[in-house]
């Protein structure tokens, strides 16, 4: 074990486990909810299964609609975390890593954008989420899709 102090560490810390927690609650949403678009006989029941199957195979017409939902069930838990793990979580993304490679006189004093923060939560932990998810619906629809093609 490392006993070096290390502010990003910290940082990297505290942001992790704001995001488990979101990924959490958002799949726990999207397991609730009922509404799938791929039809009755598909097998699948929620729509986290749905993402799951458009993640691991192909991404359907309604895509678009499963994406906007995800982030909005994102930006909601986004905005309401505390400053310290929006900040921290920021400091994770793209536009944060660059900003923390400035000049300290040249950055912005409040970067920090919750659209930043639902892409990356979204794009980087949700969906890699659902990439390893599985179950019996969702391995009994793939099957399906690979003997048909």
């Amino acid at each position: 074990m490392n006993n070096k102090l290390s502010e990003s560490a910290i940082v990297e810390a505290v942001a992790e486990q704001a995001i488990r927690r979101i990924t959490r609650q958002v799949i726990a949403d999207l397991q609730r909810m009922k509404d799938t678009l791929s039809g009755e006989g598909s097998g699948l029941k929620t729509t986290w299964d749905e993402i799951c199957v458009q993640v691991q195979y192909e991404q359907s017409f309604s895509w678009d609609a499963y994406d906007e939902t995800v982030k909005t069930f994102v930006g909601g838990y986004v905005h309401d975390l505390p400053v310290h793990e929006r900040e921290a979580i920021w400091l994770q993304t793209e536009p944060g890593c660059n900003w923390d490679g400035e000049a300290p006189e040249t950055r912005d004093a409040q970067p920090v954008v919750d659209d930043d923060i639902t892409e990356y939560i979204t794009n980087q932990h949700l969906y890699t989420e659902a990439e390893r998810w599985s179950n019996a619906r969702i391995r009994s629809y793939l099957e399906r899709l690979s003997r048909r093609d």
